[in-house]
């Protein structure tokens, strides 16, 4: 048997019985364990509840799950209600491998994360086909040297940051053996069919741009040695700055960007979101930054961005991809900051999904943060962007490996 990719939601607002709802839709569609269940939710349910129920329905099942901003998506559509949403993908594959660990902190030792994932599922030393990772905001960047140092420039990764409604700290994540709100939980899988990947974000560049002379952690001080929340005003088209607090919805379309590289004489960005304006006068990104490196003004509209996101699903025989192998599921991480810019047209994002890929299954967090690899392989932590894995098998229903 090839690889079976499904979905299943519940709007559920008891986190005992959102899980139950799920266990039951499952064992509706298949008889058998998953081989691995993804797991994501909205901040009003309890990962801890819903990872000891799912674990106790399904005991031999690696779990990862992750908290999403505002609700989850699938083919089915955007599923909240009451604040309260949650969605499952459910991977079958007899042949395929997963393993998933997780742990709690602010210093993760992400490479023993690996290892035991890796040994878990019995492919201990075997470079995994990908590594889906999700941490807390705020500790990406090392979690992705940790997994460039471990596995070196070769191995796939995808992954989103846990969300909440309000950024206000109550996101979770959880993995088969335990739950937290501040950590690092990823999965290494080995699936028994092809992988297509994409990593995009839906801006373009403006002309405005500045190099970073002061900053500390996530906070830039100034640009071009003015206080940064006032250039970015400036850029923005302000005649002053914003006082001090969230900016998040206000600069969801004019973020800021570093250049990576080019592509084709092209360049490409890793975006950074502006949280808020500080008591320094500075900006809070979603991301790291440091002194020297230079930042540019991103701009899109709606559409622009609805068109530009849904770049991130597409699976062109130019990218490398089989023209022979045909999609069976997908997971789309999606930022958090993009879908409130959507509003009404994230339905939108759903339909032309299809119309892409076809009637297949996928699942959709929104989250508060973004990696994967850019064009030339550099694997970053990013905002605003979307992060694919389409899994593809030959039309004949014969995965290759």
């Amino acid at each position: 048997m090839v690889l079976n990719f499904l979905t299943v939601h519940s709007l559920e607002e008891n986190s005992l019985l959102a899980a139950q709802d799920i266990c039951a839709r499952l064992h509706h569609h298949a008889m058998q364990s998953p081989s691995l269940l993804l797991v994501y939710f909205t901040q009003a349910h309890d990962a801890a509840v819903l990872r000891e129920q799912l674990g106790r329905q399904f005991p031999t099942t690696p779990l990862l799950g992750c908290s999403s901003c505002g609700g989850v998506m699938t083919e089915m559509g955007h599923h909240v209600r009451q604040e309260h949403g949650l969605a499952v993908a459910a991977f079958y594959d007899e042949k395929g491998a997963y393993g998933v660990a997780g742990a709690e902190g602010e210093l993760v030792d992400v490479r023993l994360l690996l290892r035991r994932a890796m040994l878990e599922c019995g492919r201990p030393g075997e470079l995994p086909q990908l590594v889906l990772v999700h941490a807390s905001p705020g500790q990406e960047e090392e979690v992705l040297a940790s997994i460039e140092a471990e596995f070196g420039h070769s191995v796939p990764v995808v992954g989103g940051s846990a969300a909440d409604n309000k950024v206000s700290g109550d996101w979770q994540l959880c993995w088969s053996e335990g739950q937290s709100k501040l950590g690092v939980a990823l999965a290494v899988l080995y699936p028994d069919c092809q992988l297509a990947f994409q990593f995009h974000s839906g801006y373009v560049p403006a002309e405005s741009h500045g190099a970073i002379t002061s900053c500390d952690g996530r906070e830039v001080l100034t640009i071009e040695n003015e206080p940064a929340a006032e250039v970015y005003a400036r850029w923005c088209g302000r005649q002053q700055s914003w006082p001090v607090g969230p900016i998040l919805h206000e600069s969801t379309l004019t973020p800021l960007a570093r250049q990576v590289g080019t592509l084709d004489g092209v360049p490409y960005y890793k975006l950074s979101h502006p949280e808020a304006v500080t008591e320094r006068g500075g900006l809070r990104l979603f991301t790291d930054v440091t002194v020297g490196e230079r930042l540019w003004l991103m701009y899109s509209s709606q559409e622009g961005l609805l068109q530009r996101s849904l770049s991130a699903i597409r699976i062109d025989p130019e990218y490398g991809v089989d023209a022979r192998l045909q999609p069976v599921g997908a997971l789309i991480i999606f930022c958090a900051g993009c879908r409130l810019a959507l509003g009404d047209m994230l339905y939108q994002f759903v339909e032309q999904s299809q119309a892409r890929l076809g009637q297949i299954p996928f699942i959709t967090p929104f989250t508060f943060g973004e990696q994967g690899r850019l064009p030339h392989g550099e694997l970053a932590h990013g905002n605003l962007m979307v992060s694919s894995v389409i899994f593809l098998t030959n039309d004949t229903g014969q995965a290759t490996r």
